[in-house]
């Protein structure tokens, strides 16, 4: 070996070299016999003797020596003391950036969001496991564990084209076929566990699907496309809901079903268009007949209201000439009143006045006045002519004159 120690391991090392690269030469040293000791140049500190050889007899094929056998020719023996250290320095920087590397990359991996109105559910190995995560920033174990969000606010989902045949064996499309759902967060588990990620699908899309095509298939063309179209919506949404309540507990809710008119053939859709033009000239004639009809009872409501109006009229002014009529006769009543009040007075006067004649004449005409008054009057007369005491004049003589005993 290079330093000038002799032993037969250097002579089985080359060997060994020479053993696997045929083109390495030889070098075979007796036993006993030890390297010359190495000369070192100023510039190269490589051993003189293996310059002076390389140079002096140069062998074929030494030029094609491997690079790391030069090397370790070239470059003195170090001790086994000083390599140790080096090497466990390396191997534990080593270790510390691998440390460090894969808890950074445990921290990015564990590291998710959930967003607003979304829950966030795990896979560890492959298991979902119990709980949700509420929206936020969340922690999981690195590596084995995967997280998935699941909507839990009302989504709004379009199905895809559905094909169905009716009753009298007419093939229809349905298009565009709109449901808003809404998934209860406390069932999110149990729904996937039973029916995987797509459990919308299964409990809501393909129920609305399989409903559908049944009603239909109960149906005639006319019955779905006219006369139970207002029908299809309640009949389908309130069987998906029994359906989803039996099958997903309730995990799962309809808030709107949406199911517009279906495609049909399109002679069917000229034949029903035909309809719908004579069913609109129908509609027409009759609407021109309630036309004509509000017509006419609008001049008989307008003749009723004239003659109410004048009806009104003539009683407003027979009541007028009743009222004049009245205050007339209250009027002569009163006028009445006044004359035979009038009169009465002045009867009452005139009885007064007789009344005290009377009285007076009563006082005045005493027996003795009327027998002066006869016997002024007689004296008057020059002739008296009687028939008789019997007559009545005689009798009137005899009562007037006669003397009272």
């Amino acid at each position: 070996m290079i330093g000038g120690a002799s032993s037969t391991s250097e002579s089985a090392e080359y060997t060994s070299v020479a053993q696997e690269d045929p083109q390495i030469p030889v070098i075979n040293n007796q036993p006993g016999e030890s390297d010359p000791p190495p000369a070192y140049n100023s510039s190269t500190s490589e051993p003189a003797e293996y310059t002076s050889v390389a140079q002096e007899d140069p062998q074929p094929g030494e030029n094609d020596l491997p690079l790391a056998y030069k090397t370790s020719n070239n470059i003195p023996s170090m001790g086994e003391g000083n390599q140790t250290p080096c090497i466990a320095c390396a191997a534990c920087g080593i270790v510390t950036l691998a440390v460090v590397i894969i808890s950074v990359a445990a921290i990015i991996d564990g590291y998710h969001e959930i967003e607003e109105g979304y829950v966030g559910v795990y896979f560890k190995f492959g298991a979902l496991q119990d709980g949700v995560t509420e929206p936020g920033v969340h922690m999981m174990q690195a590596f084995v564990t995967r997280t998935r969000s699941v909507l839990i606010r009302p989504e709004e989902e379009r199905l895809h084209s559905l094909e169905a045949i009716t009753k009298d064996g007419i093939e229809i499309t349905f298009q565009k076929i709109g449901v808003l759902s809404r998934t209860k967060k406390d069932k999110v588990v149990v729904l996937i566990k039973t029916f995987g990620m797509d459990f919308k699908k299964v409990l809501i899309h393909d129920r609305i699907r399989e409903d559908l095509r049944i009603f239909c298939a109960n149906q005639t063309i006319d019955q779905v496309y006219n006369e139970k179209f207002l029908e299809i919506v309640e009949a389908v949404k309130s069987d998906v809901e029994d359906q989803i309540i039996s099958l997903g507990n309730g995990g799962v809710e309809i808030l709107n079903l949406v199911i517009p008119k279906p495609d049909i053939p399109q002679d069917i859709a000229l034949n029903y268009k035909q309809v719908k033009v004579q069913w609109t000239e129908q509609l027409v004639a009759k609407q021109q007949k309630i036309t004509e009809e509000i017509k006419k009872e609008t001049e008989l409501l307008k003749a009723v209201a004239d003659a109410r109006r004048e009806k009104e009229v003539l009683e407003i002014k027979i009541q007028e000439r009743i009222i004049e009529t009245e205050g007339q006769r209250n009027v002569s009543e009163i006028n009445n009143q006044i004359v035979r009040d009038k009169q009465n007075n002045l009867a009452d006067i005139a009885k007064y006045a007789k009344d005290k004649e009377a009285a007076g004449n009563t006082a005045l005409y005493s027996p003795e006045y009327v027998k002066l008054q006869v016997a002024q009057s007689l004296t008057n007369n020059t002739k008296f002519f009687f028939s008789g005491q019997d007559s009545v004049l005689g009798g009137l003589l005899s009562k007037i004159l006669a003397n009272k005993k």
